[in-house]
């Protein structure tokens, strides 16, 4: 049996994760980028964003404990748990005890009331008086029962991990070394342009030619869907929706900085500019949400002064995810038959856009529906269902 997975990101990986336990599957994993990871990338201008992973993130812990990483240990044992401080006006940084400051006892009620009085602004930028220059992050794309469930998904995480380095060198490089071991190919800069069913069978047209498979999984960031099925003319009912752009940094620091003097990685969040520091290798990761400005001397400048940096950033590389399939989806999800509004056999779907997914955009809501897929697959061709004793 032979299956294509359309996209590396953590979708297409769990996918070919739960397939390659399979001896007798063939998997083959599209990837249209000259780097695999999808969304959890790391490209040459650097991270898409901080890598954050909430304490329910259960399906894809279960893939994390399985996959060996850079020094023997698995991947899920190179997360550490994410300090948390929070800048709390006349009391200066605070390490809070819960995820979200609106819920740590360690900040003035005062100010937590506040919060939640705030009055909101459709757009972020819109959020802070005078003129500004934040072309990326809005608001306007979330719905009222998006973001219920996005509250709901929040109170039940109070504890945040992350890796403390790349994430290319702790989640994406170990789980391809464990795929590729197991027989899994990968082929990069290679975006699928054409899929034709027929006779039992799907077609895939790629940069590299034609390719017959048995079964096709779709994981792919719904802009990159909806055009490739309509070169298909297979019926979808799926609209593109606009997406909350953002802004990322990957700085280097100074050794001699004193902030790298934090114990584990820990995150600093401060007007719309959230910083997770990696004190090991000495590099933080900046992502700009709701900052007056996204221009990289006002956000850098910030940094410096909210971490005390005595000294010149050693690197600087900025990654701005202005592209529909770089950026964060935040809208609500899709159900799958508006993606799909007829059975095409052999043809299934996974990513984190499905409305069975995590409540949070995010790898676990990728790595469910990853897993939704692999049973639809077990289920459709006579394979043991192994997930079970995969997930635990």
């Amino acid at each position: 049996m032979r299956v294509a997975v359309i996209g590396s990101g953590i979708s297409g990986l769990s996918c070919a994760f739960y397939l390659a336990e399979h001896p007798g599957v063939e998997i083959v994993v599209y990837e249209r980028d000259d780097v695999l990871g999808g969304r959890a990338n790391t490209d040459a201008d650097g991270e898409h964003c901080p890598r954050i992973f909430l304490s329910d993130y259960h399906t894809l812990s279960g893939i994390l404990r399985r996959i060996v990483g850079p020094d023997g240990r698995t991947v899920h044992d190179h997360l550490r748990r994410l300090r948390r401080f929070s800048y709390a006006p006349g009391h200066g940084w605070v390490e809070t005890s819960h995820l979200y400051r609106v819920f740590a006892r360690e900040i003035p009620l005062g100010q937590r009331i506040r919060m939640i009085r705030r009055p909101r602004s459709p757009l972020v930028a819109e959020q802070h008086p005078g003129a500004n220059a934040n072309r990326y992050g809005s608001l306007k794309n979330y719905s009222g029962p998006a973001l219920l469930r996005m509250a709901l998904s929040l109170l039940r995480s109070r504890t945040a991990y992350t890796f403390d380095g790349p994430t290319h060198t702790y989640l994406v490089e170990p789980w391809v070394r464990h795929l590729t071991a197991r027989g899994v190919t990968f082929r990069s800069s290679c975006p699928v342009t054409k899929l034709t069913p027929g006779s039992g069978r799907i077609t895939v047209r790629s940069g590299g030619g034609f390719e017959v498979f048995d079964a096709v999984v779709i994981t792919a960031f719904i802009p990159d869907v909806i055009p490739l099925l309509a070169a298909s003319g297979l019926p979808s009912a799926a609209r593109h929706l606009n997406h909350t752009h953002c802004k990322a940094f990957t700085v280097e620091l100074d050794p001699a900085e004193p902030v790298l003097a934090t114990a584990g990685p820990a995150m600093y969040c401060r007007d719309g500019i959230n910083i997770v520091l990696h004190s090991s290798h000495r590099r933080g990761i900046i992502l700009v949400t709701r900052a007056a400005s996204t221009a990289d001397d006002f956000v850098l400048g910030k940094v410096r002064e909210y971490l005390g940096l005595r000294h010149p950033f050693r690197a600087v590389r900025v990654r701005a995810n202005q592209l529909p399939h770089e950026a964060v989806y935040a809208a609500s999800y899709l159900r799958p038959d508006t993606v799909l509004t007829r059975p095409v056999p052999g043809l299934f779907l996974a990513g984190s856009y499905l409305r069975n997914s995590y409540p949070v955009d995010s790898g676990e809501g990728a790595a469910r529906t990853a897993l939704a897929a692999y049973r639809q697959i077990s289920q459709a061709y006579g394979l043991a269902d192994l997930s079970t004793a995969l997930v635990g």
